[in-house]
């Protein structure tokens, strides 16, 4: 199975070296001695595209920092390979901004949340789970950095994931699409170095410091092998399908 990946965002040059590009978090989750998957990468956000959703069988849209509602030719782009892909009834996984610009494309709603910024990590409750989710727990958490959330999900639509924080965390369609606004490719460090980063430049130092607190008292991967199964099982549950 080719799965291609939509990179929408670029790892900082102090990072990429030891951490790798978004695309490569990605490659490295879902590589185990059982994967049969080939991974094809297209840098999205300097407009590299599929002539054809057909080069792959499934796909995965990462994150950004840009906001699915900015008037980018490449997101515009985007958004109609979305729709393509989905009555195509190919499989697509979308993370953190790719799950924001899949509800938006499908009909959803995506607004600037008022209740600011997500930074750190999140425990989402998972519920309505479908059969190819398998034995997952009904909690994992997450590494997150957004302040942009999904209000309204797209016509059919089931919500799988929610907190507190953000109500609609996660859905799926069909049993091909898949989407969560956490970030299962994120390992605790890196998020603690990104966040660092960008402390007292897009992000006030005054929230980057207590996520900085908990992420350090944390420590591990927290949830991200286990919605990397999730991810495996959901392309394979549309081999057979």
């Amino acid at each position: 199975m080719i799965i291609g990946i939509f990179q929408v965002g670029k790892v900082p040059d102090e990072l990429i070296e030891v951490y790798g590009s978004y695309a490569e978090m990605f490659v490295a989750l879902l590589s185990d001695k059982e994967s049969t998957f080939e991974f094809r990468i297209y840098e999205a956000c300097d407009g590299e595209f599929p002539q054809d959703i057909n080069e792959c069988d499934g796909w995965i849209i990462t994150g950004s920092k840009n906001g699915v509602y900015e008037e980018l030719s490449w997101i515009s782009i985007l958004g109609c390979l979305i729709v393509d892909i989905y009555r195509a009834k190919q499989p697509l996984v979308g993370i953190c901004f790719g799950h924001q610009i899949i509800a938006q494309s499908l009909g959803g709603v995506v607004e600037k949340s008022n209740k600011g910024w997500g930074i750190g990590l999140d425990t989402y409750s998972l519920d309505n789970k479908a059969d190819w989710m398998g034995d997952i727990s009904d909690e994992i958490t997450l590494n997150i950095i957004h302040q942009d959330q999904v209000v309204k999900p797209p016509g059919g639509a089931i919500v799988y994931a929610s907190s507190d924080f953000c109500e609609n965390a996660g859905f799926y369609i069909n049993n091909n699409i898949l989407t969560i606004q956490g970030h299962p490719e994120f390992l605790v460090e890196f998020t603690a170095k990104i966040l660092a980063l960008r402390s007292a430049l897009t992000i006030p130092k005054k929230v980057v410091e207590p996520a900085l607190f908990q992420l350090n008292q944390e420590g591990g991967s927290v949830g991200r092998q286990d919605f990397g199964v999730m991810i495996n099982q959901f392309f394979r549950s549309n081999l057979t399908d």
